[in-house]
């Protein structure tokens, strides 16, 4: 009997949990299966390439990075062993040397042993997930046959058996049964403001020859063209900047060395002059030391599971819709939250009870780490550009003190640990359209800016940066861009209490991924199955807030609603519907990832059953009556 075919169109993280699945599954139930995994590059890193360079760091402590599945979150046992990445790393021989990690031979001394509170390199992470997918593949049960396909899926339609046929750039098709679309990180087409400044730099190379506009900085190398004497504004404060400044900076030959408590930077001569902005042009802080060790969280009180479930029977009860309102309904649990983590950390009671409110110095705190540009005005850019260190210079303090100890941090950790509950609020429209959109556009980048952000030496690189005359914030919030013919450079106005304020630079990084939105998507694939009608954006009421639209069970809806039971989408593709999706597994945690992997999987199986009996049924009739016809 032939055996069914199961493609995965994407193989990063996402794609390998998803294997794993399969691969345990498959064991169990003695499945022969034909799996086709269709990527152009390794199976398994995705955006973490093994070969990038040392400098750009993963932004999770090693020890709380895994790709396999916890135990007890799942039906059946991982089909092989399942270290974290620290201890990945610290069986395969890497240790520590300064800045560098490096692979040694058994009974090699030299360098320190990984903490795990050490932030390791994606090259290291690229390299674990590699390692992940030959361990997985070797794991297969012998029914199991598996193809990888180096080629880009660009087209994918449905047969009249039900079956799909996914089209390659190669003009090669895969006829599959069953589909799981895992593809990804996406880049967006140029807004017609990007198009602009794209043009520009074109149209005058031939006057400024370090002129330059650089829209997606993936892989790092599109930076290598950018002249060490130019001036560069980079677009973003976030993880993507960080990237981008080390790569012009250390991955120019500088080098940071201990000063004092903080850092001073040498110049190698090859940097060029940056310039950090952004819409608010506030830092990313620093995570607070982990005090809470590696499954550690905070115990919620008021923004539960439980909480949202009852709010949103009452909102159906009383507005006819299980829609919420962040603002009026959820952020009050939120910051009662927040403000018990902020007491406990200075060891202050909490109130019992469900009449506990934040007191004003809580309120305070909280908005002030949440909204620090509130009600605040800047003389001129040398006054933003104070306020912009000495918060770097405070949050750093606050991070040394720790996840418990600095009750700044304690309530920013509420938000890494209410991550579940949040993602029950926001998602298959959970807030109304305008709750939803202003979460997104208001509330969700300050939780990524407080929460979410880089390993503590990376601040510490800012302020030496600055220190040294190398980088600067000089251009301040809401600095608009406009071009100036006349110098062939860009420009950047600010406004500031005293006047506007002008900063000219040659080369022009937007330093941020995109969010993946179908119809701006610059995917053949994706453009096509939107063409076909086989997958549709995601709407909230009006509001788009990205990802392709699919029901609970992770099945993209058709132009007409429709689910289709045989393809899956899982990970960015359903940012949007979803919320979050991105972060990789934790050891011993219910891990999101995990969990969507093995729900679809076990579908996927109970779908194959479905079909082996439906097939045993019909075979004695079928051959009943070509017996019948020999006659």
């Amino acid at each position: 009997m032939k055996p069914y075919s199961v493609t995965l169109i994407g193989m990063g993280p996402r794609g390998l949990s998803l294997l794993e699945r399969i691969a345990a599954f498959a064991r169990a139930h003695n499945t022969p299966l034909q799996v086709n995994l269709i990527d152009p590059g390794e199976c398994g890193p995705g955006v973490h390439s093994p070969n990038q360079p040392q400098h750009l760091l993963i932004n999770t402590v090693a020890s709380q990075v895994t790709i396999f599945p916890f135990r007890e979150a799942v039906e059946l046992a991982p089909v092989c062993a399942t270290p974290s990445l620290t201890e990945w790393a610290h069986a395969e021989g890497y240790r520590r040397f300064g800045e560098q990690f490096v692979q040694v031979a058994p009974g090699e001394e030299g360098g320190a042993t990984i903490t795990e509170s050490d932030y390791l390199p994606r090259q290291l992470l690229g390299r674990y997930l590699i390692w992940a997918f030959d361990a997985i593949r070797a794991a297969l049960p012998p029914a199991v046959t598996l193809t990888h396909l180096r080629q880009r899926a660009i087209d994918m339609f449905q047969m009249p058996d039900g079956s799909f046929m996914v089209e390659l750039d190669s003009g090669f098709s895969v006829s599959s049964d069953f589909v799981f679309m895992t593809t990804g990180h996406s880049r967006n087409n140029l807004t017609d403001e990007e198009a602009w400044c794209h043009k520009f730099a074109q149209d005058h190379a031939r006057y400024n020859g370090k002129l330059a506009f650089i829209r997606h900085v993936y892989p790092l190398d599109k930076l290598v063209g950018i002249a060490s004497d130019a001036r560069v504004a980079i677009e973003g404060l976030g993880l993507t900047a960080h990237d981008v400044v080390s790569q012009l900076t250390v991955g120019r030959g500088g080098r940071f060395e201990p000063a004092g408590s903080g850092l001073r930077y040498l110049r190698s001569g090859r940097e060029p002059a940056l310039l950090l902005f952004s819409r608010k042009c506030l830092p990313a802080a620093a995570r607070g030391v982990n005090q809470k060790g590696l499954n550690g969280h905070h115990q919620a009180r008021f923004f539960t599971r439980e909480a949202v479930r009852a709010l949103r029977q009452q909102a159906q009860r009383e507005r006819g819709s299980p829609q919420l309102d962040f603002d009026r309904e959820l952020l009050p649990l939120l910051m009662k939250e927040m403000g018990c983590a902020w007491r406990g950390a200075l060891g202050r009671p909490v109130p019992e009870g469900a009449a506990y409110e934040p007191g004003a110095e809580e309120r305070a705190a909280l908005d002030a780490m949440l909204f620090p540009l509130h009600g605040r005005q800047f003389a001129n850019a040398d006054d933003f550009s104070t306020f912009f260190t000495c918060m770097i210079a405070d949050d750093l303090s606050e991070a040394r003190r720790g996840n418990q100890g600095s009750p700044i941090k304690a309530a920013a950790d509420v938000l890494r640990d209410a991550r579940s509950v949040l993602q029950d609020m926001i998602e298959h429209g959970g807030l109304s359209a305008a709750s939803h959109r202003k979460f997104l556009s208001v509330y969700n980048p300050a939780i990524n800016r407080v929460t979410f952000g880089p390993p503590s030496h990376r601040n510490e690189q800012l302020l030496a940066l600055i220190e040294a005359g190398v980088l600067s914030v000089a251009a301040g919030p809401n600095a608009a861009i406009r071009i100036d013919e006349d110098l062939s450079q860009f420009a950047l106005h600010t406004r500031f209490a005293s006047g506007a304020a002008i900063q000219h630079v040659d080369a022009l990084v937007v330093a941020r991924l995109d969010v993946f939105s179908p119809e701006t998507d610059d995917s053949a694939l994706i453009r096509n199955l939107l063409k076909r009608g086989t997958i549709r954006p995601f709407y909230n009421g009006t509001f788009h807030p990205g990802g392709i639209d699919i029901d609970q069970a992770n099945h993209p809806l058709d132009s007409a609603a429709r689910p289709s039971a045989n393809l899956w989408a899982l990970g960015y593709l359903v940012e949007g519907p979803n919320y979050y999706t991105h972060a990789l597994p934790r050891p011993r945690m219910h891990s999101r990832q995990v969990l969507d992997a093995e729900r679809c999987v076990r579908e996927l199986f109970g779908q194959l059953a479905e079909r082996d009996s439906a097939r045993r049924q019909a075979r004695p009739r079928f051959q009943f009556a070509a017996e019948r016809a020999t006659t």
